[in-house]
């Protein structure tokens, strides 16, 4: 590859081409002997702003790349694009206040490097909101930057936990996707929805992740006359549909304390890192904002990446029928969703937003609101006060805490553990934050990928087995220690799901 030329300003398209390999005989030119095809990272900014004119997402970065990179590569690239934003910072009167990115391995190591480098100064001005909360993470980067993980890559590799074979454990009951199948049977959900809900085709369908989620967070409590197994199951399952349904504290702590608990059978270490991650930026940046701007508000459905999948809408809109793109196309057709997001921001209700985004909304009992004029979650769509005066952090945390130890008695001696253990946090459940701890070799992360049915197959819906059916297989677990995770997917492999 010809090395990658400098430009003062915008590249011209002569400096592109001339950075590309246009042309190849075959595909080990391409390869260029690492065994990856070259790609594209694009980094935007996205302003936490009411205004539909100014939080859509603006792109300021593209950078080929092959994969292939390391943590350290990117983090200099994270690094100089922060820069460049600070530097304009007279004329944006913009403060970064937090880095999102997917769950990509890589960028993760980079945002380790640029925001675990300090623990907060009593000096700064945020302190005194977030020395109380006992057990957050006080580790930031420069300028209190913190990172965060888009929490619709969260649920959908919960989701996905919850289709592989060998399922999750919680509270000594491993959940697997018979066991879940037969008590959303048994609790009135036809054998259509729940194929549908366990479709492992599309791992990207936001709202079928989201029907799986609520359908276990809807759960009842198991009628009279079951037996022990299935009464045992349906609890650990209503315990887990908690996690999805608590607010940021409840859910941090509990998901805490059920890692502590069950370690890398409950989830894979990476994804309680991420989900960890993700709460602690958002309470970050609350209290960020009640320094910064005291009498304003904060929209926490704005944090994330979402911003940058509506460009990405954007450009595949513009591309037409051409899934991929090449750097060429890419770096010229990103001025031009700029363009389009200025006109949509002028002329709003153009603005319908890509289809791919659709997430139905629901109020706080599960119901879900209907409205024909948004396909995804937008500030204007909120209905509740979002003031940042009216938050109390030290009541809201606290309060969560007491709500798990209230529902969950049995998990008030592991958090009481925590609270007497050296350094201990949401981040470091030892004592040792996990961020830079080395995994063990069976802590795989295989979230991103559904493991319960094998290549090429579906799952029917005459597969969907009812309560009775799956009654020996939770007794069994009652009576039998539980079996080593990786005994299970062996298991789990030799079973045939058609």
């Amino acid at each position: 590859m010809p090395p990658i030329l400098p430009s003062p300003s915008t590249p011209t398209a002569a400096e592109i081409t001339q950075n590309i390999v246009a042309s190849f005989e075959s595909i080990k030119d391409l390869l260029d002997g690492k065994s990856a095809v070259h790609l594209a990272t694009v980094g935007a900014i996205g302003v936490l702003s009411s205004n539909h004119r100014i939080y859509p997402a603006r792109s300021i970065l593209v950078s080929g790349n092959c994969k292939c990179e390391t943590g350290q590569e990117h983090t200099s690239i994270i690094q100089t694009t922060i820069n460049v934003v600070n530097s304009q910072k007279p004329l944006t009167k913009l403060q970064i206040v937090s880095i999102a990115s997917d769950r990509e391995t890589r960028r993760g190591a980079a945002f380790v490097a640029l925001t675990f480098k300090y623990v907060l100064l009593t000096s700064s001005n945020i302190f005194p909101l977030l020395s109380p909360l006992r057990l957050m993470n006080m580790y930031i980067g420069d300028d209190n930057l913190t990172p965060d993980k888009d929490w619709k890559h969260v649920f959908k590799c919960f989701c996905n936990l919850l289709l592989r074979a060998c399922g999750i454990v919680v509270k000594g009951i491993r959940l697997t996707p018979t066991i879940i199948q037969a008590h959303l049977k048994s609790s009135g959900h036809s054998a259509k929805h729940i194929h549908a809900v366990f479709n492992p085709k599309d791992q990207q369908d936001v709202k079928l992740t989201f029907d799986l989620l609520k359908d276990i967070w809807s759960l009842p409590q198991a009628p009279d006359g079951q037996t022990p197994g299935f009464v045992n199951a349906r609890n650990s399952l209503r315990l887990l549909g908690k996690l999805f349904h608590l607010h940021l504290s409840a859910a941090a702590h509990l998901a805490l304390a059920l890692y502590k608990k069950e370690r890398k059978d409950f989830i894979p270490t990476l994804l309680y890192v991420d989900l960890a991650i993700m709460i602690k930026n958002a309470i970050f940046c609350i209290a960020k904002a009640k320094v910064d701007n005291p009498n304003g508000e904060f929209w926490l459905m704005l944090l994330g990446t979402n911003c940058l999948k509506t460009l990405f809408g954007i450009l595949r809109t513009m591309i037409g029928s051409d899934a991929n793109l090449d750097m060429l196309q890419l770096v010229q057709r990103l001025t031009g969703t700029t363009e389009v997001a200025n006109i949509l921001a002028k002329y709003w209700h153009w603005d319908y937003g890509p289809r791919c985004l659709y997430l139905p909304m629901i109020d706080c009992h599960s119901v879900e609101i209907s409205l024909d004029s948004a396909n995804y979650i937008k500030p204007s769509n909120w209905r509740a006060n979002v003031e940042v005066k009216n938050v109390s952090l030290v009541t809201s945390w606290r309060r969560g805490r007491q709500l798990i130890q209230d529902k969950f008695p049995f998990l008030s001696s592991i958090l009481n553990a925590l609270d007497n253990c050296p350094d201990a946090d949401i981040l470091a459940p030892s004592g040792i934050l996990l961020v830079t701890k080395q995994l063990n070799d069976n802590d795989l992360d295989d979230s991103v990928e559904t493991l319960s049915t094998t290549p090429g197959t579906t799952l029917e819906a005459s597969d969907i087995v009812g309560p009775n059916d799956c009654v020996k297989v939770e007794d069994a677990l009652d009576e039998e220690p539980l079996a080593d995770e990786a005994q299970v997917i062996n298991q789990a492999n030799k079973k045939d799901f058609n």
